[in-house]
């Protein structure tokens, strides 16, 4: 009976031994899952904030394209060189306001060669936009046009005596759909 028990123990000593290594490993496996998860956050992290400081620095050079700019239009277009928008019969009532004290209203101030950059642009805009929806309006009506010329090549064949069979290899359709155009042309 002893033998017995002590193979028994044996037996269960190794069990625990392999259920031990078992999870050792699965821990191990763990392990190197949070590592790499962690290796991949850094790098996300690291992407993220390149990408961010390339989004900065490319914001800071758009300000100072816009800056550069609008010194450029005012050493180009002196206030002198501009002409104010007036609305007609407006100088009396300026006038008016400027004799009783009360506050001038600011006109806007437009370069000519703005607006007339701005006035081409439209244009520009406009003509392409018609364009475009003639276009689409010749694309609507292809199909159209493809059916009426694939009846009237149809009808011509059939005209010239060719058989349903060889209409139907020619316009590359079913026979049954040749004889079909043809039934409805009658």
């Amino acid at each position: 009976m002893a033998t017995v028990l002590i193979i028994l123990l044996i037996i269960l000593q190794l069990i625990g031994f392999l259920l031990i290594f078992i999870l050792n490993s699965k821990i191990a496996k763990f392990k190197d899952l949070e590592i790499r998860q962690n290796k991949i956050m850094k790098e996300m992290e690291d992407a993220i904030s390149a990408y961010l400081l390339e989004m900065k620095e490319e914001n800071d050079r758009f300000i100072n394209e816009l800056k550069n700019l609008k010194s450029l239009q005012s050493k180009e277009f002196p206030n002198d060189a501009t002409e104010q928008i007036n609305q007609p019969g407006s100088d009396d009532k300026q006038n008016d306001l400027h004799e009783n004290g009360a506050e001038k209203t600011s006109l806007k101030v437009v370069p000519k060669s703005v607006a007339k950059i701005a006035y081409i642009k439209q244009l520009k805009t406009s003509n392409e936009m018609a364009g475009k929806e003639k276009a689409h309006k010749i694309k609507e009506n292809d199909p159209l046009q493809a059916e009426t010329s694939l009846k009237e090549k149809v009808l011509s064949l059939h005209q010239e005596g060719k058989s349903i069979e060889e209409i139907a290899k020619i316009t590359q359709k079913g026979k049954n759909e040749i004889e079909l155009l043809l039934k409805f042309q009658k």
